[in-house]
């Protein structure tokens, strides 16, 4: 169980997070919605400890059993992908077999002696998936996974989210793509200026005869 306590985050004088406490269970998968500064990203990178908040409380997180995949990553010049996921996997305590392993999952074994530079939007969100499974985490959060993926790399991303699931892997995501979040997701957080708007099971909203988006829109603006 992942438990978080009335989290808060300002960016100056702009509230990014209000007191936010929620309970994700082991081995649910969660979608975080809302729109562009609604927190989500923010949530995220507390989470996985690369931002501090200004005030609350996360328990059930630890460094060795999670996984992140920002939205965006630096590699230095004249480092491949292969040679950085091996840098990775050597600061996780992993055995560098894995590096192979998880660019034949992200379809990136040809590509792997090139540098990310090169690389396409999709293929270097690909290459974030792959580093976030070094080690085989046992929680995953992941900031807009979807984002520059193709319809086919699409589909295999939610292949692999529902392997997880099956294996029992406890999911966190952020994602704009509504039909993406309903083929994946047990529950949806919906989050705008840092406030919990909705926390529903997924189930509500394959229910409801409006579109996702009517049905996002119309929670907004309740």
């Amino acid at each position: 169980m992942i438990t978080i306590e009335q989290i808060t985050k300002k960016y100056g004088p702009q509230t990014a997070l209000a007191p936010l406490s929620l309970s994700i269970a082991s081995g649910s998968c969660v979608a975080l919605c809302g729109g562009n500064g609604a927190g989500k990203s923010t949530l995220l990178h507390i989470m996985a400890g690369t931002l501090h908040a200004d005030g609350g409380t996360i328990s059930g997180l630890t460094r060795n059993s999670t996984g992140f995949m920002p939205d965006a990553i630096t590699v230095p010049p004249g480092v491949s992908a292969r040679r950085w996921l091996c840098y990775l996997a050597d600061l996780k305590g992993c055995d560098r077999r894995e590096v192979d392993e998880v660019l034949t999952m992200t379809g990136l074994a040809q590509a792997a002696d090139k540098e990310p530079s090169a690389f396409s939007r999709g293929m270097l969100q690909r290459l974030l998936f792959a580093q976030m499974m070094l080690g085989n985490p046992d929680i995953l959060l992941m900031d807009e996974p979807g984002n520059g993926l193709d319809p086919f790399w699409v589909e295999e991303w939610k292949q692999q989210v529902l392997t997880c699931r099956e294996q029992g892997k406890t999911i966190v995501f952020s994602s704009h793509l509504l039909h993406d979040v309903l083929a994946v997701a047990d529950r949806i957080i919906l989050l705008h200026e840092g406030q919990l708007i909705a926390d529903e099971p997924a189930e509500n909203w394959k229910q409801d005869t409006r579109t996702p988006e009517q049905r996002f829109l119309d929670l907004l603006r309740a």
